[in-house]
Formats: structure tokens, sequence, C-alpha cells
């Protein structure tokens, strides 16, 4: 006599039940039939994002610098592949992140979706030309995975810094009629792919309130800061990061936007370093005030204003020397013992000094050990660091990134140390040595960064098996 079927569950008790496993467990159990593929796309979609930051993509400015690198904790998990070697090109560097899903661009400017940690991938077509010529286009994504498996990249127009021209050599200064215009102007016309539809679609967002400036007032931010300028997908608006001082807050849902000032640019002489990003309570922004000093502010819209509230403000200098004297002694450890961890439980990949042994076949390279730490991968532990040794220093750091999740912050130390902070416990992590190998062309500076959280939704629309 045949076994009876087993009972099917409710759906709602299915998804209880399914609802418990970690992201990776619950991608797998779309496998296991069509019920349990069903509850995870209907209702459990937004739980194949990892909550827990498996790492940090970095652009260093280092000649022959092709390919970002990917500085990371092990895991016992399934490895992210962060070289992205998986793509059909021979350099690639990320440009901008979203839940899970990388922007990225090749030495052609072609541009990749990409998820790292399922090795899927998507080309997408060529842009439409730009509007207007002697612009700065940048390209953001818009991805929510607990809303729709659909993704939409953003081609952005922002005025060049001063002594700069586009890609093709053209200015914006040609024209004395732009430079009297408002900016941001009264309609943004934006060329927008969309996955769903696969293909560049315009969009036009029409400002609310009053304009910055004109464009001749713009023209002030130096050079260097446009790799800097972020943005933040945060419930169905895009908080892009403009120059001189203000974002823009883009409402994918009735297509208006409005600008909004970044905190304290009139407070000063010149205009500090910012840094936007999304963590606990949503869209936050880093504000580096020279001297070792940081302020972190998070962006209260829960009132008739919107107003920056100030979370964090403090002086690193006494931190950074810490870091730096302990990167001197790990660095006399490291020569007495090449084959020792640099301290630190996390390891910079290093695509790039790999990628040039492999062509050159004459440098020595030793490829790095993930090593199984003890480590929850759904908890940063914070350790708190002892003995801060106070004093004159002259050492610099650099913001790398929000926490998505914690209010934690992540730094790196005159381009040696990575650290995590949790700014409401005043307390630091060393996270290891994230000094890629220079390649013999002097020391490398940091140029962007994208903290990385996987996604481990298995399909999105025009993706492509690893190749």
């Amino acid at each position: 006599m045949m076994a009876p079927e087993p009972a099917a569950l409710p759906d709602d008790v299915l998804a209880e039940v399914l609802r418990r496993l970690t992201p990776l467990a619950l991608a797998a159990s779309r496998r296991v039939c069509r019920a349990w593929r069903g509850a995870v796309d209907t209702r459990l979609r937004g739980h194949l994002l990892s909550r827990s930051v498996r790492g940090i993509f970095i652009n260093f400015t280092a000649y022959r610098n092709h390919f970002s690198e990917f500085f990371y904790r092990p895991s016992t998990g399934p490895p992210i592949c962060g070289g992205l070697g998986f793509l059909p090109c021979k350099g690639i560097k990320v440009a901008d992140h979203c839940n899970g899903l990388l922007l990225c661009a090749d030495q052609e400017r072609r541009e990749y979706v990409v998820n790292p940690a399922t090795r899927r991938w998507a080309r997408l077509p060529r842009r439409p030309p730009p509007h207007m010529p002697g612009l700065i286009l940048s390209s953001y994504l818009a991805f929510e995975p607990a809303v729709s498996p659909h993704y939409e990249v953003f081609v952005v127009a922002r005025l060049p810094a001063a002594g700069q021209s586009d890609g093709d050599g053209e200015s914006y200064k040609d024209d004395s009629w732009l430079l009297e215009s408002e900016w941001p102007p009264t309609s943004y016309v934006l060329h927008v792919f969309s996955s769903k539809a696969d293909w560049w679609e315009e969009k036009t967002f029409l400002r609310e309130g009053e304009a910055r400036g004109t464009v001749a007032d713009m023209d002030s931010d130096p050079p260097y800061d446009r790799y800097r300028y972020h943005a933040v997908y945060w419930r169905g608006a895009l908080y892009i990061h403009c120059q001189h001082c203000f974002l823009t807050r883009m409402s994918l849902s009735n297509h208006m936007y409005r600008a909004i000032g970044l905190p304290g640019a009139h407070e000063l002489g010149g205009y500090p370093s910012y840094y936007l990003g999304r963590s606990l309570r949503g869209v936050y922004c880093a504000k580096d005030i020279y001297d070792h000093r940081l302020q972190l502010w998070h962006l209260d819209e829960s009132r008739i204003q919107t107003e920056w509230v100030l979370k964090h403000d403090i002086n690193l200098e006494a931190f950074s020397r810490k870091f730096y004297e302990l990167n001197d002694m790990l660095f006399e450890k490291f020569e007495e013992d090449p084959a020792q961890q640099v301290g630190g439980p996390w390891i910079i990949e290093d695509v790039n000094y790999q990628k040039d042994f492999e062509y050159y076949g004459n440098i020595e390279y030793n490829a790095p050990v993930e090593q199984k730490y003890d480590w929850n991968s759904d908890e940063d532990d914070i350790l708190d660091i002892e003995d801060v040794v106070e004093g004159n220093y002259s050492g610099n750091y650099h913001f790398l990134g929000f926490h998505p999740y914690k209010e934690i912050v992540y730094l790196d130390f005159s381009v040696d140390r990575g650290v995590a902070y949790d700014w409401n416990n005043s307390k630091f992590q060393d996270l290891g040595n994230l000094q890629p190998e220079d390649y013999h062309y002097g020391v490398p500076g940091t140029d962007s960064s994208f903290v990385y959280t996987p996604c481990w939704m298995g399909e999105f629309p025009g993706n492509e098996l690893e190749t």
C-alpha cells in the first residue's frame, strides 16, 4: 500500500517556517518544489538579501589598476567572487551597489549589472546619446528585491568640476546661456534602463522647491571629488549626492525631485568632504572636516520640514595614531615571518596584482588563503581599543562606508588598516591590512568604495550564467 501524500501546509504557516531560514538556505529552498518557490517569490523574496556585510569593494588610484579590489572577511558559506573574473572583460570597476547588485563598467565603457554572490550578470545596452554635451554622466542602481526582482539604472547628468570636461572633450562653459540657467533645472530628463522593459527609457522629473543657484555658481568642487558622489536608494526614492554640497531626492513613484542641502555646508570656508550612505534609519551623511574630525548625520524626514540631525562628532587623531602604531608592529612581524596573517580577520583579494602576475609571469604572487574564523556571519562584533595614545600625528584616514543595517561605519587609516567603528559605543575593531600590492608604482590611494551585502536571488531579468 502506497503511503499517502503529505498534507500541504497552509500558505501562512509555510511562509512562517521558511522565514526562519538564512538567506542562503532560503534561496536553496526555492528549488524544493513549486509551493516553496511560490512562497519565497510572493512573500519572502526580500529575505534573500543578507543583512550581514561580507566585504567592501574598493577602487584604488594606483597605475594599472583596472579592477576593483575586494576587502572581505572569510566565511564558512559560499565564497563571494569579488574579483568578478566570470565577466567577459579584461578590466572592471564597481560604480555603484544597491541591495546585493553591483553596477560595473569596463575599460570600453560597457556597463554590467552583476550579482557576485550567484555569479549572474547582465550587460546593459549602450546608453542613448546625452541630451546635452559637455556634462559628466554618472549611473546609479535602484533595486529592492522585497518589492520586485526588476532593477533600474539611472543616468544622471552633473556639471564637471573646474578645469574638467566630459569624456569626449566637450565643455558646458562653451554655452554662455547655460551658465546663467538655474541648477538643478526645473525639469530633469533622465535616461533610465529598466530590466522589465529591457531597454533605455526617458523619464522626466519635475523639481519641487527652489534651485540651488545658477550653473555658474556650481563651478567650485575639486575634480577628485566627483568619484565620491554616491547615491542611496531608500523607500522608493533615489538620493543622489551632487556637487556644491547638496543632494537631490528623486521620487520614483511620482517623478518629482527636490534639492536638499548637505549638513553644515555654510559653516566653513571651502567645501568639506561628504560621503552619502544608508544605515539603520535611512539616509546618512559622513562629513570630514579636516584635522581628523568626523561628523555623522542622519536625514530626518519624519517631520514636515526635512532636516539633518547630528548623530556623532569625533576627533579621530588619537585613534589614527593607535592604528598607525599597530600597523608598524604588524609589519615588523610580517618581515620576520611573511607566511603569517598580518593581523585582523579580513583579507584583500589583490585582484590587480594577480592579473599582473598572470599577464607578465615574472611577479611573485601568493594568493590569499581563506582562513576559517569563528565568526557569526549575522553579527559584526566590535571590539574596544584601549590605551589610546594622545599626541600629534600627521597620518590620515578615508571613509569607506556605512553598515546598511547597524550604526557602524568603515574607515581606513593611512590606506593600511581597515577599521569598523561603532559610533554608539565609541568602539573600534581592527579588520586587517587592506593595502594591495603597489605594482612597484607607489602606494595606491583610496578612490571610492562600496560596502557590500550579498543577495542570494538566483535570477534577475536578462541575466546570464557564469561563463
